[in-house]
């Protein structure tokens, strides 16, 4: 999946730049998540697109105010969300604001922040009119929304303020920003709820697909699954890399992964990897499986050559056009068929794997 570099900037909401093909699904006024999920690293924001740029290099400038656990650098995955209206947002202010009592303060409040994009732990300023003199400049923690955040404040909204010391606030921002963390979990099981919609749906619209299958011999097929990883680096894994040793050699050898293919927008792909060995010889089968079949035609190709250049024994390849057995050519038990899509030929015993597009 592409992500997107961070540049801090003040600024109320977000710009995001790159190649048009990375920003084809984004329009100006999407609500999105930042995500980031590295080790050292597990955070969520929310932000609005002001604007979109072309250029070479992904990157989005957003709010230095809001960034928390995020930092200048970072790369973030986006995915789009569509925010309700919030019914009841809780503001906590420290209690040094000697003119501002705790209570409902939507008649006053709600003007300054109508239609404003809100998250938990994000501290607002806000704008309270005052007969006496200039309107009051106050500044809160949103610790609390019905229905829970992200939200916009709209018409319906009811702004309730609340005061406790610096200190409890403190405490409380600490709690905000675990929540950020903790939502990540959450948001990337919605990614994958994605892809797996996509999946029955190029099922379902039976999408085409096409295979190829490419002969070794005389090479250790465990190193060969490695380097085709390595090959296949930057596409999106969501199928976990499997392996499965038949001796201590790794000469009996499956192995397969199942990439999504994001590179060609609109037109998602999955792409399915395995390796069936047996002794020194061996087959590598591809299979791609898309909206369009001249661009699943394209990339074929473009991994064609790439694979044949990865190892010189790699034989010429053949098409695939059914789902059978690729040692002996007997039809599979697709009746048989574990949950991750493993199935042995009932013919000569070996093992191979459905590809993910026709297991639902």
């Amino acid at each position: 999946m592409q992500t997107f570099k961070i540049i801090p900037q003040f600024r109320d909401n977000c710009v995001i730049q790159g190649k048009k093909d990375w920003l084809q699904d984004l329009s100006l006024g999407d609500t999105i998540f930042l995500i980031a999920n590295e080790p050292t690293k597990k955070f969520s924001i929310i932000t609005k697109i002001d604007g979109i740029e072309l250029g070479e290099e992904p990157i989005i400038y957003v709010d230095q105010r809001n960034l928390e656990k995020l930092a200048e650098g970072d790369k973030v995955y986006l995915l789009k969300y569509n925010p309700a209206e919030a019914i009841e947002v809780r503001i906590h202010i420290s209690d040094e604001y000697n003119l501002i009592s705790k209570g409902d303060w939507t008649k006053n409040i709600k003007p300054s922040l109508t239609n404003r994009l809100i998250d938990i732990g994000q501290e607002i300023s806000f704008l309270i009119p005052w007969d006496a003199g200039d309107p009051i400049i106050g500044t809160g923690l949103i610790t609390s929304t019905l229905p829970n955040p992200p939200l916009f404040i709209g018409d319906r909204t009811k702004i309730i303020l609340d005061k406790f010391s610096n200190e409890i606030l403190s405490k409380l921002k600490r709690l905000t920003i675990q929540s950020k963390e903790d939502r990540v979990e959450i948001l990337e099981k919605q990614i994958e709820q994605n892809i797996i919609e996509f999946i029955k749906k190029i099922k379902h619209q039976n999408y085409p697909f096409k295979g190829q299958k490419y002969q070794f011999k005389a090479t250790n097929p465990k190193q060969l699954f490695e380097s085709i990883l390595t090959l296949f680096k930057g596409l999106e894994i969501i199928e976990e890399p499997v392996e499965k040793n038949f001796d201590e050699k790794d000469q009996d050898y499956f192995a397969s992964v199942v990439f999504l293919n994001r590179e060609i927008v609109p037109y998602l792909q999955l792409i399915d990897l395995q390796i069936i060995a047996l002794k020194n010889t061996g087959m590598l089968i591809i299979w791609v499986t898309g909206e369009k079949e001249e661009i699943v035609e394209e990339t074929l190709k473009n991994y064609n050559t790439k694979i044949s250049a990865l190892k010189q024994g790699l034989e010429q390849h053949i098409s695939l056009v059914s789902i059978q057995c690729p040692e002996c050519g007997g039809d599979l038990p697709i009746n048989d068929i574990q949950i991750n899509g493993i199935v042995e030929c009932s013919y000569c015993s070996r093992i191979s794997k459905i590809p993910k597009a026709l297991r639902y």
